[in-house]
């Protein structure tokens, strides 16, 4: 078979789609002489096809060439190549071409395979591809095989099984869901792309530094589309007010030594969370959280339930999927704080950023991300709410079919002893 052949005339042009248009019209009484002309075909092939004289009748083929696999061995080959993709273990162009060699071998189909290399050539696998439009040689995303192999059905439905029993008792609206993570900012940004001249091997941009120092950002957003103001942790000694110059209004700010949230930490954003929210036991809320240690401490625990908060546990290695800051708002929050910084250090030549400047960077970005809309996007996304446990599709489970067992000592948990299955916090 020629590669890339190019076509010489303009036979067979009209298509197969014209070609079955035109023999639909002659079998509903329009006479060939009136079809060729309304659909650009001549009489000769509009008999041939109608007569049934042709090796495909309604379909537009020209040449000898017959693919080596038929449609149905094609489609079972298609099938398979879209199971291994949604798996996580997705195969390359040269395992394509293995596989079609042993397939006909396998089934003793006559072929023009290379008996040496034991693979398809790669013209084979540039017409398999063309026939079959809806495959695409693509760069996949590196994904850990914890977070494919730990998103599996059992994690899943005991978290949603405890969000059920939460809901079941009808004290909950979206406006009393939260959900609370941390994400870290830095003051050396990646720099946005720019025009420049071709043919340069290196572009470059001018940044902070080498390696920037990391700053905590703890945010919570509810399911009705509100957002508590941020808890900033820098990584120093002493706070400093100036730190919080620009920051969303009615952030909060402390310091660790390594700029990372611990127990102690997250007790005060609790508090913090209570001061704006309210919530009692008389006015109680939900609250999402990863399995980090410091969520889970006696004091939090405490500090949780004196106030009518039920703390749910996500499973482990599910927050990208299951969690609706990580699914709609993180991204776009570090997006935006990206672009402020490239735009700082366009407009102030010669200046670094600092923490000082940090702050104000973080609430010019915060302003554009917390958005209703996102807030609503993330719950809906993650099937919280409106609550759907039947959210996640059978193919989002493929890469986890080699168990159907949660990790050991991982369930979900909740601070609250009166709702769903009995718990353990670890």
């Amino acid at each position: 078979m020629v590669r890339c052949y190019k076509r010489k005339t303009e036979r067979g042009g009209y298509g197969s789609s014209s070609l079955q248009d035109a023999l639909n019209a002659v079998k509903d009484g329009m006479s060939l002489k009136r079809a060729s002309v309304q659909f650009g075909i001549s009489r000769p092939v509009l008999r041939r096809h109608r007569d049934s004289k042709m090796a495909n009748p309604g379909k537009c083929k020209l040449g000898n060439y017959t693919p080596v696999f038929n449609e149905r061995l094609e489609s079972e080959l298609v099938a398979k190549v879209k199971m291994m993709e949604k798996a996580m273990y997705g195969l390359t162009t040269v395992d394509v071409r293995r596989i079609a060699f042993e397939l006909a071998e396998k089934l003793h189909i006559e072929h023009g395979f290379n008996p040496e290399t034991k693979m398809a050539g790669k013209e084979w696998l540039r017409c398999f591809l063309k026939r079959n439009g809806d495959l695409s040689i693509r760069s996949p995303e590196p994904t850990n095989i914890c977070r494919a192999v730990g998103f599996n059905k059992a994690q899943v439905k005991i978290f949603t099984d405890l969000l059920k029993g939460c809901f079941q008792s009808g004290k909950y609206g979206p406006q009393a869901i939260w959900n609370v993570d941390e994400t870290g900012i830095t003051n050396v940004h990646k720099p946005c792309k720019i025009l420049a001249s071709k043919g340069v091997r290196q572009v470059s941009k001018i940044t902070s530094g080498e390696k920037g120092a990391t700053v905590t950002v703890t945010c919570a957003m509810s399911a009705a589309g509100q957002f508590i103001p941020p808890m900033v942790i820098w990584p120093r000694k002493r706070m400093v007010d100036a730190l919080m110059k620009g920051t969303p209004p009615g952030s909060v700010g402390t310091v660790s030594d390594s700029g990372w949230t611990d127990c102690s930490i997250f007790v005060k954003w609790l508090q913090h969370f209570i001061s704006v929210v309210k919530c009692s036991h008389e006015n109680p809320a939900i609250l999402i959280v990863d399995g980090h240690n410091s969520h889970k401490s006696l004091a939090a625990i405490d500090v949780a339930r004196d106030h009518g908060i039920t703390m749910i546990t996500l499973p482990p290695h599910t927050t990208h999927r299951l969690q609706p800051l990580d699914v709609t708002f993180f991204k776009s929050l570090k997006a935006n704080y990206n672009q402020a910084a490239d735009n700082y250090m366009t407009s102030n030549i010669g200046k670094r950023i600092t923490f000082y400047e940090m702050g104000d960077l973080l609430g010019k970005a915060y302003g554009k991300s917390a958005s209703v809309e996102r807030a609503v996007r993330g719950f809906e996304h993650t099937g919280i709410w409106p609550f759907d446990e039947a959210k996640f599709t059978d193919d989002l489970f493929a890469a986890s079919n080699v168990t159907d067992e949660p990790e050991p000592g991982s369930t979900p948990t909740t601070t609250n002893d009166n709702i769903g299955k009995p718990h353990n916090l670890h």
